[in-house]
């Protein structure tokens, strides 16, 4: 971690993860101590929450004796209910602190920064759970449950050495992030760009299916849409295509499932491009309340809302509703593949006896994940409240919003799956499959499912067989 670095939502993804390993720089260690000491030596400095109490106690003093009010706050900060979130949102929210930490204007004493990239290093994490005090402004439980971990008052999942208590210099700044909510956006835009590459994979898959117009995804027709994320959907479909033939031509126009389809998933690129945007921006700079700015020998605690997440919180609902209106096109295209006026297969793909229902329960399923998407498009910036005595009396619920990504992105993997599915059984049942690229074929060959029989069965195995290998199907896209 160095003070200019700028961390992607793929470092991100690779710590928590993949647990790769983090490194505190010489530079870093050094600007921040000299920041340290300097803010701690500067007199006449009048600081929230380390000169003062916090929320509607901002215009209580705290005397300078008082060497327990930084573990005060964070003990009564750390409040929480519920179960543990998984690990790897855990490590995201803690590389996140600690490159906004290596970022000067926090005061911190510079053992934290060691202290967080050990938890890192040795996996050896703070227990945060699912609901605490998290509502867009700052993610304040589960960063003191961290701190408190790191001084061994609250237990880590593996033995960690201790550091000495926070004092009021080292404790609000700790808390003052939203490096949870952070983290998991992170996370959650990492998967969705992966699904977004299996998407436009399963889409040339349905389209060559169903004999569609390959007009529909031109550059004159992308062009016509005025949309950079129309552009790019519609060049990397032709870039699948450059790979195989295309599709042999049914119809001068095809339904919306196909000639919409640039349109909603560049207008969902573009959504996902301003949340990746934001949330690699909030990863990389000091965001603390108060900011200490050093200007020559002068030190200045300076007061804001930038802890007011409302910027993520809109970048993320556009997102979502977006998302909302990606997937019934899935619902549509499965309904063509489903179709013997579009295919010249039987309906439901069956095989078999008279009345056999083939892939027809998939299609629930999908219209099931589908409305899991629709329910997680709520807007969340709409929400407010009012907090600690009328002080704080609106929040973002940026918080919420990443929690909804997350069901989003996790449903739409089961939408995908069963496009996959029927888009695969058809073109088999076709006898076609030497269409395909030789990646793709590849990982249709690997997996059993995909070449069983036809006579009707339970379609959970093949289902799974399609979750397993979209992360897969998302990387053989030509670049």
């Amino acid at each position: 971690m160095s003070p200019d670095n700028r961390m992607t939502i793929e470092t991100i993804r690779a710590v928590a993860c993949d647990h790769a390993p983090v490194v505190v720089s010489a530079e870093t260690r050094s600007a921040v101590t000299e920041a340290h000491l300097r803010i701690a030596n500067a007199s006449g400095l009048r600081a929230y929450g380390r000169t003062t109490g916090v929320g509607f106690n901002r215009t209580t003093s705290v005397p300078e004796a008082d060497t327990e009010h930084g573990m005060r706050l964070l003990r009564s900060h750390a409040v929480e209910v519920g179960a543990p979130i998984p690990a790897e949102q855990v490590r995201a929210m803690l590389v996140v602190r600690l490159n906004q930490l290596s970022h000067v204007g926090s005061g911190i004493r510079p053992d934290v920064l060691d202290g967080v990239a050990r938890m890192l290093n040795e996996d050896a994490l703070p227990t945060v759970h699912e609901h605490g005090a998290s509502i867009g402004t700052a993610d304040l439980s589960a960063l003191a449950r961290a701190a408190l971990t790191l001084t061994g008052e609250l237990p880590a999942s593996r033995p960690l050495a201790p550091l000495p208590p926070f004092g009021a210099d080292s404790a609000l700044p700790f808390m003052s992030s939203s490096a949870l909510t952070i983290g998991r956006a992170a996370l959650a835009a990492a998967a969705f760009w992966r699904l977004e590459a299996a998407a436009i994979e399963i889409f040339a898959l349905t389209a060559f299916a169903v004999g569609a117009n390959a007009e529909h995804w031109s550059a004159p027709a992308a062009e016509a849409a005025a949309s950079t994320g129309v552009r790019d959907v519609a060049a990397r479909i032709r870039r699948v295509f450059g790979t195989r033939p295309l599709p042999e031509r049914a119809r001068v126009q095809d339904p919306f499932g196909i000639r919409a389809f640039p349109l909603a998933a560049g207008a969902l690129h573009e959504a996902m491009e301003q949340v990746t945007d934001t949330v690699e921006s909030l990863a990389s700079v000091a965001q603390e309340n108060p900011l200490f700015v050093l200007d020559g020998e002068h030190v200045e605690a300076v007061h804001h809302g930038g802890f007011f997440q409302l910027k993520l919180a809109l970048n993320i609902d556009a997102a979502l509703n977006a998302l909302a209106a990606v997937a019934p096109l899935s619902t549509a295209r499965v309904r063509m593949l489903n179709d013997p006026d579009y295919t010249g297969l039987a309906r439901f793909l069956a095989s078999g006896p008279d009345g056999s229902s083939g892939t027809m329960i998939v299609e629930y399923v999908l219209a099931a994940s589908g409305a899991e998407i629709r329910a997680a498009a709520m807007p969340a910036a709409s929400g407010t409240t009012v907090l600690s005595g009328g002080v704080e009396e609106d929040a973002s619920f940026a918080s919420q919003g990443v929690l909804q990504l997350e069901r989003a992105v996790a449903a739409w993997r089961t939408v995908l799956a069963c496009e996959f599915l029927l888009a695969v059984r058809a073109i088999r049942q076709s006898d076609r499959l030497d269409s395909m690229s030789p990646a793709v074929r590849a990982i249709i060959d690997g997996e059993p499912e995909f070449t069983g029989g036809d006579a009707d069965r339970d379609l959970r195995p093949a289902l799974e067989a399609c979750l397993r290998v979209l992360d897969q199907l998302g990387s053989v896209l030509p670049e």
